[in-house]
């Protein structure tokens, strides 16, 4: 057993306190002084160059947005508390994926190789500047590519950044933000065959990149192959489905897929038919998923959300995202998706468990969510949606399977793969207009009686969907569009 990770999932729920702030300086971009750098075309979207496009949706200053105090006051006692000599209005950058606090500790490296678009070698993507600086000259791609990869994307994350507003909670929020960067990717990244691994050498890619893996910890590989030009396919082979079969077979020899986890631990055996209970299942509608449209809206909801009445096939949308397979080197099951529904057209309230396969909702809990998501909740936001939210998706991780497939990085798999579930969620919802918001100051562990869960199984994190408020829209300028 992992002690030291199970100690930490056990004892770090909320943030904790910050002695010394003034040691981490209010650095939100990396600089290399003197490095060689290479600008990449902007505005990205109009220059047709893949990578620099990707760079941009992945961690590019892509908006900016006008806040005023009532945005700042859900997160402070009063408007006396917020820290503002001029508190009429503020300027600020976003990125465009979700942050703690807006922290944005994620950064991005660039392992080209000499097919790749930018001069081989490997380089730091520099958000601020849309340019990429070269750390070192020559073809790496051997030290972390599994594949034949024409550019490999290296994901990792600055602790203290996180550190210095969350304490000893830093930890947990940079696993989830690692998982968000990764299905972030795979949408992004589908026109180049994107691939993800968060299993490799950790030691050996920190040092390829001279990190120091006490600040700043590798988190996730993205591997890239452009496409070639399409040819001509020939007749169907259909007719002839036993020849398929055999070459298929060689075929899933040659890069086997990831193993499941242990069957043991992820299903117990069921009771005999006789006294055995059958939970409650519904069948949702079909549901056709844009996530890639869905990164084009997709933004916290800064004021809640405004109680209407959710549609059970905007619900199948959601959960479709939610549930949707990834290509990356983890399981099919590394979390099992929960959701907690209180106001959907044809639902009863209560606590359900999603099966993507089956495309289901079986029941787990019944009854009316929205005092114990309240008594979670620990600031006023997230107590808000408690109110008026109409869904709130929880992935839950089973620490003990985990960590007999993974050893002592199933901590940083398991957040990482709730993290990915509930941003494509996210996706799902913004590509058909429905509001979103993860939130990290929930205490989901007090859910995790009311969902039945043993064991070290535990519910990771917690986001909220519904309609947006009519004042949660902020005024914003699209600085790529």
């Amino acid at each position: 057993m992992s002690n030291d990770a199970t100690h930490y999932t056990q004892t770090v729920h909320t943030p904790t306190e910050v002695l010394n702030q003034e040691a981490y300086p209010p650095l939100v971009v990396k600089t290399y002084p003197g490095a060689p750098r290479h600008p990449l075309p902007w505005p990205p979207e109009r220059s047709g160059h893949r990578l620099g496009k990707m760079l941009a949706d992945l961690g590019g200053i892509t908006r900016s947005q006008w806040l005023t105090p009532l945005d700042k006051l859900p997160f402070t006692d009063s408007f006396e508390a917020i820290p503002d000599s001029d508190p009429l209005q503020w300027l600020v950058t976003r990125r465009p994926t979700p942050s703690g606090g807006a922290r944005y500790s994620a950064e991005w490296y660039v392992i080209a190789g000499p097919d790749s678009e930018v001069p081989t070698g490997v380089h730091y993507y520099d958000p601020a500047r849309h340019a990429l600086v070269m750390l070192r000259a020559g073809d790496y791609r051997h030290w972390v590519a599994s594949r034949p990869a024409a550019t490999v994307l290296v994901q990792t994350n600055v602790f203290w950044r996180l550190a210095a507003k969350y304490g000893e909670m830093y930890y947990r929020l940079v696993c989830l933000e690692a998982g968000i960067q990764v299905a972030q990717a795979l949408v992004v990244g589908g026109d180049q065959n994107a691939t993800a691994r968060l299993c490799f050498p950790d030691v050996d890619v920190t040092e390829l990149l001279g990190l120091d893996p006490k600040e700043e910890g590798v988190h996730a590989v993205i591997e890239l192959v452009p496409p070639v030009p399409a040819t001509y396919g020939g007749p169907s082979l259909a007719p002839y489905p036993l020849a398929a079969g055999a070459h298929s077979s060689v075929l899933a020899q040659s890069r086997p897929g990831p193993e499941p986890l242990p069957a043991a631990l992820v299903e117990p055996p069921a009771e005999p038919a006789e006294v055995a209970e059958v939970a409650e299942r519904i069948r949702l509608p079909h549901a056709e998923v844009d996530l890639l449209a869905g990164t084009r809206t997709r933004h916290a909801a800064m004021r809640g959300f405004n109680g209407e009445t959710m549609s059970m096939t905007t619900l199948a949308t959601i959960l479709t995202g939610y549930g949707r397979q990834q290509p990356w080197d983890l399981p099919a099951n590394p979390v099992e998706l929960y959701c907690v529904i209180a106001d959907v057209t044809g639902i009863r309230p209560g606590a359900y468990r999603y099966l993507p396969d089956e495309h289901q909702l079986e029941l787990v809990a019944e009854g009316d969510p929205r005092q114990q998501l309240r008594e979670a909740a620990l600031a006023a936001l997230p107590q808000q949606g408690a109110r008026t939210a109409n869904v709130w998706l929880l992935p839950v991780g089973d620490g003990e399977a985990l960590e007999e497939r993974f050893g002592a990085r199933w901590y940083r798999v398991q957040q990482a793969a709730g993290g990915a579930a509930l941003h494509r969620a996210c996706l799902a919802a913004a590509s058909i207009g429905v509001a979103s918001r993860i939130q990290n100051d929930v205490l989901t562990h007090r859910l995790d009686t009311w969902f039945g869960l043993e064991g070290r199984k535990r519910s990771l994190l917690v986001a909220q969907f519904g309609t947006e408020h009519p004042a949660g829209l902020r005024p914003e300028f699209r600085l790529t569009w």
